[in-house]
Parts: C-alpha cells; structure tokens; sequence
C-alpha cells in the first residue's frame, strides 16, 4: 500500500514506514498515524496479544473472519489514524489491501494534508502580500511565513516565489485566453524553465506530461520530473499543472520544485503542492 515513491533523481518513498517492537505500544500509542498489525490467533506472539487485548476477543474474531482491517480516527490524540491489521493468513490481508489500497492511502493523505495546512496555512501566512498579488493580477495564493516574493514580472504575466532552507521554488504564470492543451503543456516543458528561472531547464529523459481529471474541479496536464542546473551538477523534483480558468478566460501555469540535496524532497513537494491547491482567481 505505502510503497509510492518520487524520483528524485533516486526513488524516494512518500510514506516513511517505522517498524517497532509491541512492547513499546505506550509510548507510540499518540503517533499521528500508528498500524497494529498480527496474522492469525496465536497467544504467544506478542502483536496478537495486544490486538486481541484492544480489540476484545469478539471483534478480534471478527476480523479473522471477515475485513482485517479497522481504522479509526482521533483514538488517543487530536488528528490520528489509529489502523489494526488482523487477519487470519497472509494472503487474507493481502487481498484486501490490494483490493482496498487506493482507499487506504486516500485516509493517509487526507490526514497529513489536514494537519500540513493547519500547520503552513492557516496560522501563518502574509496576508499584505497576497493582497497586492488579488490587486495587481486578480488572483492569489497562500503565502506561508518566510516564503518571499523573488520576482514579480507584470509584462511577463509571472510570479516567482522562494523559500530556503531547504531550497524551494514555486511559481505562477499564466496567459490571457484559452490555452489548455497538450501542445502547450509540451511547450512549456521544453522552454519554462530556461525563459523564466533562466538558470534550469527540465531533463527530458524524465519528464511525464500527464492529463489530470480532477485538479481545481477541473482538468489538468500535469508536468513533472526532473529539473536540472544548466551550469551546475544540480537538480531534483518538480511538478506542475496547467489549467484553464473558465470565469477570468485565462490559462495558468503552477510549478514547484525543491533542491535538498541529502535530504527528504518527497515531503516538500507534497507541502508545495498544498500551497498550489490555495490558488484562487478573482
């Protein structure tokens, strides 16, 4: 199920999976997301034991026999996911996770988007600034504290925002009518980078240009990869989505990348693309 992972240039998985002993159940038993897994009704295998002591024997029955999963949500602290695994045989559990996969991973997501914008968006964000972005262009986006606004291009209909430590891009460029096509989605995977951060382009031998149905309750093209320094031997992830705005009659353009070399890049991006999805047209 958790086995999903970004290129980063090198396969970095979205989900940090931590194995601990039953033993240390009380002390981890506040964790934002916790699994309690055991295969079968063995007494003397001490995972089982705690299952069966949390569940009660009649709902730990219950799971050998029918779903083997049970997850809930705010058990022993405010925004946790509190997962039990107990199935008869491997192969039980197996199936219902390859059969339920997209769903589980679905509670996953949803509960660390909740708790990253509770964390980046909501307490902390410049207002004066994306004021004078709905003022000066007719849209805005959440700025979390400490991002700033590295260029501001009016003739050039693009907005480059940064944040360091790690070392995080994210920018807006749109054009006036409708734009939103595979063509365009291909040209700007080609020239983006070059014509507006001047310094990196995108490695074709990894870029993926994909259509999105739901993105802003639209469609998308989705555009990511790698992005590299033309000069330099630097470089990482990046993903982008263009989309057409229906009510302003203008196509846009939001990418984001991160250069953390040696460090999780997985996390920012999923934190950036937060960010992105806060976008709104006036």
């Amino acid at each position: 199920v958790f086995n999903d992972t970004l290129l980063t240039p090198e396969p970095e998985p979205f989900y940090k999976v931590k194995f601990s002993d039953p033993a240390n159940y009380q002390a981890l038993k506040t964790q934002t997301n916790l699994i309690i897994a055991s295969i079968g009704d063995f007494d003397l295998n001490p995972a089982t034991k705690l299952v069966k002591d949390l569940l009660g024997v009649k709902k730990f029955n219950q799971t050998l026999e029918g779903d083997p999963v049970i997850l809930s949500k705010d058990q022993f602290a405010k925004n946790q996911l509190f997962m039990i695994v107990s199935g008869s045989d491997s192969d039980s559990i197996k199936e219902y996770f390859l059969e339920n996969n997209e769903w589980i991973k679905s509670q996953y997501n949803t509960n660390f988007d909740k708790k990253q914008s509770q964390y980046l968006l909501e307490t902390q964000h410049q207002e004066d600034k994306e004021s004078m972005l709905l003022e000066s262009y007719g849209w805005n986006i959440n700025l979390p504290w400490g991002w700033e606004i590295i260029r501001n291009e009016t003739d050039s209909n693009f907005v480059w925002i940064g944040q360091e430590m790690p070392f995080r891009w994210l920018a807006v460029y749109w054009r006036d009518g409708n734009h939103f096509s595979k063509e365009t989605a291909t040209e700007l995977a080609n020239n983006f980078p070059k014509e507006y951060f001047k310094s990196i382009q995108y490695n074709n031998d990894f870029l993926s240009i994909d259509w999105i149905d739901h993105y802003r309750e639209d469609a998308a093209y989705k555009i990511s990869g790698l992005w590299e320094s033309i000069e330099g031997a630097k470089g990482g992830p990046f993903q982008g989505h263009l989309f057409y705005d229906n009510e302003s009659d203008r196509t846009f353009y939001i990418t984001y990348l991160v250069y953390n070399p040696g460090g999780r890049k997985a996390f920012y991006i999923r934190q950036m693309d937060l960010i992105a999805q806060t976008f709104r047209v006036k």
